[in-house]
């Protein structure tokens, strides 16, 4: 049976440069109608609307209130985020990733899909620039769940619909990431986690997490490739 690759985005496949936090603080502000100050939050793992909830929690908006924002605040965020990525001045792929998506898209032992924080729209715009959409024609998205650790069965079973005649099973899923919420969210669906660190979160902290598997980074494609077909 197919292995199901469920790629995280953001340090995972690549470096922001702060795309997101820059366009969701600007999106906020816009619609609040005041400043929105997001600097020092921690976007790391979260979904996009745990990240608003969050931040105007802090400020002691009710979430009924911060429920009804949203779909504002992710039309404004999404052409702020637009821009920001095409001024971005170092946003790019992690080493090693292009080489092993197309690896992994062009093995049949395996099927990719996404599995990430990102609102669905904010995601294929993330992806868009390094023509990466067309291998990941399906996945879970921060618009289908706040709470990141229901995003794998959510992903499993859209799974099952778009590729049509295979039925995975939880052995057969792998989870590649490279924050705390990647790790927790594979160990609580019970499915494999290969983490990388590339991301904010240290190595320490991941050790602490006892992934399935822990890489520096994803630049080599063969030990990485070993581990999701282990």
């Amino acid at each position: 049976m197919p292995k199901l690759v469920l790629f995280d985005i953001d340090e995972t496949i690549l470096h922001s440069d702060g795309v997101g936090r820059r366009a969701m603080q600007a999106a906020l502000t816009t619609v609040l109608g005041r400043d929105i100050d997001a600097a020092g939050h921690n976007f790391s793992g979260k979904t996009d609307p745990q990240i608003c909830f969050e931040l105007l929690g802090a400020l002691g908006y009710e979430d009924v209130f911060i429920e009804q924002q949203l779909p504002s605040v992710f039309n404004e965020y999404l052409s702020v985020l637009e821009h920001e990525i095409a001024r971005a001045s170092s946003y790019r792929l992690h080493r090693g990733v292009s080489a092993l998506i197309d690896a992994l898209s062009k093995d049949e032992r395996c099927r990719l899909a996404l599995l990430t924080g990102n609102i669905e729209s904010g995601a294929r715009l993330k992806l868009r620039p390094f023509d990466l959409n067309r291998h990941f024609p399906c996945g879970a998205f921060g618009s289908d769940a706040a709470d990141r650790l229901k995003l794998p069965e959510i992903a499993h079973k859209r799974a099952h619909k778009t590729f049509e005649g295979v039925d995975f099973s939880r052995e057969d899923i792998v989870v590649i990431g490279d924050a705390v919420n990647d790790v927790l969210c594979a160990k609580g669906y019970g499915v494999t986690s290969v983490v990388t660190c590339t991301g904010r979160t240290s190595r320490d902290e991941l050790i602490a997490l006892s992934p399935d598997y822990l890489f520096e980074s994803l630049e080599d494609t063969d030990s990485v490739c070993r581990a999701i077909f282990a």
